[in-house]
């Protein structure tokens, strides 16, 4: 009997059995215990070149898309084929750096784009199921002045190493690779001088397009001009102020050519701005606040060891997270006792005093010192983060000249002013959320000054008196009144057509990290650069057209209003496409706008509204992936 079975048309059947009971056993984020076949090396390079020509296009109709295909730019998730680069993208790099996991059915690209004309490196992959692209992730660096190495596009040459078929006895196992790659990563996390990694004696690093391990013309000031070779770069601890790697994926290894292609963040907490090599040498950090990197990084591995190194990084919020990293469930927080009753809740004085004591805590590094509720939310910059992370590591003082505003109908509490981490001075905007006395919610928007966008040397700045000047009773308006204005503002600038939906003191200024962008010398982020010079005056401006660019002022939230100052503080995002580096304003005049590529603004806003009329508004503008979510929304 058995054997007939096994003769005869019951192969079929113990076949069929087979496959499915390993399709209902498959690993922990796989579909199907068996792996994909059906796309090859040359399969999925046709998927990347196919990508890479319509993206040069600015066309993804002709791409096969799966029906939920999951896109990301610099780890934001937004609509593949309309956002972003899509729209923006003017031509495509001839060579690229190409790998390929055909047991993963995922690709990678690594190589420059240009985008309006300027040239930016892009590391992009993806992943293939079903002959359709499921997944895409990209990182674009853009060169906005922050210090990070990049590169003549014209000089670069991707070394032909990554594509060359190793030999088998140079070859090594999937996972041993995967250790390697891990192992690289492991030497960089305070690297203290202890190598865990096997380096070739010839390894070699491009980054952003620089080479970072040899001396050449362009490598002035970078890694290779403390010390040649990846190893001894090391050794010395040059990467000390690495934090941690973190959210480490290996999405593609290519066990014929021995290429790894991982991508990760490194954080930069830079709880000390100076420290030592092993040979005695001081270092100061190139930043003196908490930053991340995000990186799409390829190794090629040869007879176990890194031969070559090339990556693509860029400056992301600190400690921003990666849509396509999966983190481990936590348990909920317990459940409460419910909302206090009204003789719990804090007064003005009481929230006034939380909002002094949580700033000397936070200036001190003293967490303990904070009255914090059971559960806590905590945001820095956009980003979900544990208290004593991010500012909590880096500031060592606060500037004596700030506003604090209580609203006892919300229980929340805003501070304006001056931090500083180190030495280096930055604003601040910070709202808490105060419940019968504890701080439940922490939400700070820090803007530094190699911050693209407006800035005013602090030494400079003071807090203007009106903010801290109570209104004459005639002079006030109500919660709603003061909402209904500041929101009319809000709606002049997003529709920003000539038309102004509020009522304006034909005095009335904008501050922005301290610098006044309605007067001669001053200008919004990304709009016209000569923006003061062009209208004085909030209203002028708005009149002018000279928000055009803004696409949306999103999540507008008003969570403190002051009726007897007069003042409301408000909390957004502007997003700015930039389809177009240049628009018309009202008068018919052609301008250009002042940055040529997609982002956003994350706003901390203090309007002072008098007598119905916005008279001044200041803001705390920190520059921001392009759609960038909210934590709050």
């Amino acid at each position: 009997m058995r054997n007939r079975l096994c003769r005869g048309a019951g192969w079929a059947a113990v076949l069929g059995l087979l496959l499915s009971q390993a399709a209902l056993s498959q690993a922990p984020g796989e579909r199907s215990a068996l792996a994909p076949q059906d796309c090859n090396r040359a399969c999925l390079m046709e998927f990347v070149h196919d990508y890479m020509a319509a993206l040069g296009k600015r066309s993804a109709a002709g791409l096969p898309l799966a029906a939920g295909v999951r896109f990301t730019e610099n780890n934001v998730e937004m609509p593949l084929g309309r956002a972003g680069l899509w729209a923006t993208a003017t031509g495509i790099a001839s060579t690229a750096l190409e790998a390929a996991d055909t047991q993963r059915g995922e690709a990678a690209w690594i190589g420059a784009v240009d985008e309006h004309g300027s040239p930016v490196y892009y590391g992009m992959r993806l992943k293939v199921q079903d002959r359709q692209i499921s997944e895409v992730e990209t990182i674009v660096v853009r060169n906005s002045g922050l210090p990070l190495p990049f590169g003549d596009f014209s000089k670069l040459v991707h070394d032909p190493a990554f594509g060359e078929v190793l030999t088998d006895t140079q070859r090594r196992p999937r996972e041993r690779l995967r250790a390697v790659a891990d192992s690289y990563f492991n030497t960089v996390e305070l690297n203290d001088g202890t190598v865990f990694a096997p380096f070739h004696e010839d390894c070699g690093r491009i980054e952003n397009g620089i080479q970072t391990t040899r001396a050449s013309a362009e490598s002035a000031g970078n890694a290779s001009s403390i010390s040649p070779g990846c190893e001894a770069q090391f050794k010395l601890g040059i990467y000390y102020i690495n934090k941690r790697v973190r959210e480490r994926r290996y999405p593609i290894i290519d066990e014929e050519r021995g290429v790894v292609v991982a991508t990760g963040f490194f954080d930069h907490a830079n709880s000390f701005d100076r420290y030592r090599l092993t040979d005695g040498r001081e270092m100061r950090t190139a930043l003196k606040w908490p930053n991340s990197i995000s990186l799409v990084e390829a190794f090629k591995i040869v007879d176990g060891k890194i031969y070559r190194i090339e990556t693509v990084f860029s400056y992301v919020p600190y400690f921003m997270p990666s849509p396509f990293y999966l983190h481990p469930q936590t348990a909920p927080p317990a459940r409460g006792a419910g909302l206090p009753g009204r003789a719990a809740l804090c007064d003005e004085a009481c929230l006034l005093q939380v909002g002094d004591r949580f700033m000397d805590a936070l200036a001190a590094r003293r967490p303990a010192d904070i009255p914090w509720a059971a559960t806590v939310r905590y945001s820095e910059n956009g980003v979900p983060m544990a208290v004593g992370d991010g500012l909590w590591a880096s500031i060592r003082s606060k500037g004596a000249d700030a506003l604090l505003v209580a609203d006892t109908r919300s229980g929340s509490v805003g501070w304006y002013g001056l931090v500083y981490d180190h030495d280096a001075p930055a604003y601040a905007g910070i709202r808490l959320k105060v419940v019968a006395g504890q701080v439940a919610e922490v939400e700070a928007i820090v803007a530094r000054e190699r911050n693209p966008g407006p800035w005013l040397a602090p030494a400079q700045f003071q807090l203007d008196p009106a903010f801290s000047t109570p209104l004459p009773s005639g002079e006030r308006g109500s919660r709603q009144q003061l909402i209904a204005a500041v929101e009319g503002y809000a709606r002049s600038m997003e529709r920003n057509n000539g038309s102004v939906h509020t009522r304006i003191d034909p005095q009335c200024t904008r501050r922005e990290n301290g610098r006044v962008v309605t007067q001669p010398q001053g200008a919004s982020a990304v709009i016209a650069a000569n923006a003061g010079e062009l209208a004085w005056g909030c209203e002028a401006q708005l009149k002018l057209g000279l928000y055009r660019p803004l696409e949306q002022l999103r999540n507008r939230r008003y969570p403190v209003v002051d009726e007897a100052r007069g003042l409301v503080l408000t909390l957004s995002i502007a997003d700015f496409g930039l389809r177009e580096t240049a628009y018309k304003t009202r008068d018919g005049v052609e301008r250009p706008t002042a940055v040529r590529y997609p982002s956003s603004r994350e706003l901390f806003e203090v309007y002072r509204v008098r007598g119905g009329r916005i008279e001044k508004v200041d803001a705390v503008s920190v520059h921001q992936p392009y759609l960038m979510p909210s934590p709050w929304r």
